[in-house]
């Protein structure tokens, strides 16, 4: 495995323009490509490439992650937007003693960052009239079907859902085959953006943050995930899991790696 780093901020929200700087995935995917003094690699769809998460479930200390190929300096992040003062305003460690003790069997508590979606097809009249018509992508809504969305995939990235009983939120429609899975949301976002200061267009993403318990049945694949990230809007925070070793319940959350 080539050299991959882990890397995490904090975030002061008291900051000013943290408030901006955190509820907007463009500005934050900038400052983040701007911590790597070489540009990633032109195919990243080969190889690994920079992914990044934030964490805000502690309102008082948003965390920030970073996977990459390269040691970032987040510097200008947290010069402006958090704790400069402090001894390690940033933290970097090597990732890959994590990724080479990956084997089938492992268990481990998980957290990732979702774009769910569905495309929606054209009705009749309009295949008629085109013969190829490109379906629109809609998010998905409720927790049911954004946690189906992830077990159904998670195989192709080299794990498998534990099973678990977790109750869906009280906004959830009930429903007759509740999930199997030790999976619950952490937190859900919509957020509305623009892509640049000139474009006029708002960009709406709808995030959905979840956190279980995995078993991993191809190591390799999972490596891939972790590196490469999954689903859609892995620019924009989504995409990036990290790990956790299964333990005891202490009552304490879970240290991700």
């Amino acid at each position: 495995m080539d050299e991959m780093y882990l890397t995490r901020a904090f975030i002061n929200p008291r900051r000013r323009g943290a408030a901006t700087f955190l509820g907007n995935p463009q500005k934050i995917h900038a400052a983040v490509m701007q911590a790597f003094p070489l540009a990633p690699a032109a195919n990243a769809a080969l190889g690994p490439r920079v992914l990044w998460r934030l964490d805000s479930e502690d309102h008082r200390r948003p965390v920030l992650w970073i996977v990459s190929p390269d040691k970032p300096d987040l510097h200008h992040v947290t010069d402006f937007y958090g704790w400069p003062e402090s001894d390690r305003p940033f933290e970097t460690k090597d990732y890959r003693p994590l990724l080479n003790r990956l084997a089938a069997g492992q268990r481990y508590v998980f957290r990732v960052t979702i774009n769910p979606v569905k495309s929606r097809h054209p009705g009749p009249e309009a295949r008629e009239t085109r013969a190829k018509v490109r379906g629109q992508v809609v998010p998905l809504v409720g927790a049911h079907n954004q946690i189906s969305w992830f077990a159904q995939r998670a195989h192709k990235w080299g794990f498998e859902l534990l099973p678990g009983s977790v109750p869906m939120p009280e906004t959830d429609q009930p429903s007759d085959t509740p999930l199997p899975f030790a999976v619950e949301i952490r937190d859900r976002k919509r957020l509305r953006f623009r892509r640049s200061e000139s474009d006029k267009k708002l960009v709406t993403l709808q995030t959905v943050t979840l956190e279980g318990m995995m078993r991993v049945t191809d190591p390799q694949l999972l490596r891939e995930a972790l590196t490469r990230g999954v689903g859609r809007a892995r620019g924009y925070g989504c995409g990036l899991i990290s790990l956790a070793p299964c333990s005891k319940p202490t009552g304490k959350p879970p240290v991700y790696c």
